[in-house]
């Protein structure tokens, strides 16, 4: 799978981009902000996408998410340190495929990218 991380921490993007790489899977990006990941998106096409709630340069990665959902039709993992109930009841309406708290471990994300290319 192509997957994208949206990740503006540079040292959690690397450990993610090695998880996923060990799972065989090509990563785009990793990219830290909306205009990035337009970019990145116009030139590839992911087919999931790992997102940071909060972003370099005051971006929302829910907003990202919802950019991808409705104009490309591409999911996301969202992964944060602030998934309180409130916060995740607003994401469902993006139709996750999870929601990783941070830090999260290697068997969490296999599971997301197992759970996502069974549906």
């Amino acid at each position: 799978m192509n997957i994208l991380i949206v990740e503006d921490e540079f040292l959690i993007a690397l450990d993610l981009q090695m998880q996923l790489e060990q799972l065989q899977h090509s990563v785009l990006g990793p990219v830290k902000d909306f205009a990035t990941c337009r970019e990145v998106v116009a030139q590839t096409r992911p087919d999931l996408a790992f997102m940071d709630l909060r972003l370099a340069n005051g971006d929302s990665g829910e907003e990202v998410a919802q950019w991808l959902l409705a104009e490309h039709n591409i999911r996301c993992v969202f992964m944060s340190g602030n998934l309180d109930d409130l916060t995740q009841q607003r994401l469902s309406a993006l139709e996750p495929v999870a929601m990783l708290g941070k830090p999260t471990f290697p068997h969490l994300i296999a599971a997301a990218i197992e759970y996502f290319s069974r549906a």
